[in-house]
């Protein structure tokens, strides 16, 4: 079943121009056919056709379904990569995974200072299409880790910081805790510095490791919101 990403459909019942294209360009649909919606929101619709014009597709709801959050959340904080499409694959896989929230951290030996917020946001839009989530992963722009750390208390009632400089730290898959939401912060290429890992110890991060392998940024934000899926039976 092919859903339409639509973040108010009941206040403008109108396809993006993307999404009208597809629909009735690519998959020949036509007034009074079936279509099914999600808003990002865990909002599911179905609606009916009324006007299919490829540009602007408009429907009707005829039925709406609001489904609830069950289950804890992980929060995803992690530095941009040099390369930007191992970030992009980053962003679409972990939204498939159901992360709820990625931030870009600007961290002291980040390398790349930019980052095109709107190309991640169509990531994850697509990947909430793909893995039929129902809930749009929220994704933040660059944040300054020094501001950013200051605030783990107040984001989750657990969070983690991945750490391979010392080799000491335990594994996260042991100290992670089902059912509470959780933040995981993943450094850049590098790693992050000891004076950052311990600025976010001092704010409530306990520092992890995931494993023996040296992994690169992307694969251990993937290996550590996987990790979270697995203690939680998702």
């Amino acid at each position: 079943m092919n859903y339409y990403y639509h973040p108010n459909p009941t206040t403008n019942p109108v396809l993006s121009t993307e999404e009208s294209s597809h629909a009735v360009k690519v998959l020949r649909k036509k007034v009074g056919d079936t279509i099914h919606l999600m808003d990002g929101k865990g909002g599911k619709y179905e609606a009916e056709i009324t006007d299919a014009n490829f540009r602007k597709c408009a429907f009707r709801i005829t039925n709406h379904e609001q489904l609830m959050h069950t289950h804890a959340q992980v929060h995803m904080a992690i530095a941009p990569t040099k390369n930007i499409d191992r970030l992009e694959w980053f962003v679409e896989k972990a939204c498939e995974l159901g992360t709820a929230q990625i931030t870009i951290l600007l961290t002291q030996r980040t390398e790349r200072k930019k980052v095109n917020l709107e190309r991640l946001e169509k990531k994850a839009i697509s990947a909430m299409k793909q893995s039929k989530n129902f809930w749009k992963c929220q994704i933040d722009e660059l944040t300054p880790y020094e501001s950013f750390v200051t605030q783990l208390e107040s984001l989750a009632t657990q969070s983690f910081i991945a750490y391979v400089e010392t080799g000491q730290e335990e594994a996260l898959q042991t100290l992670i805790q089902p059912q509470k939401n959780t933040l995981i912060l993943i450094g850049p290429e590098g790693d992050f510095t000891p004076e950052e890992v311990q600025t976010a110890v001092q704010h409530g991060a306990t520092a992890v490791n995931l494993g023996s392998s040296i992994l690169r940024t992307e694969t251990a934000g993937i290996i550590a919101a996987h990790t979270f899926n697995l203690v939680n039976g998702r």
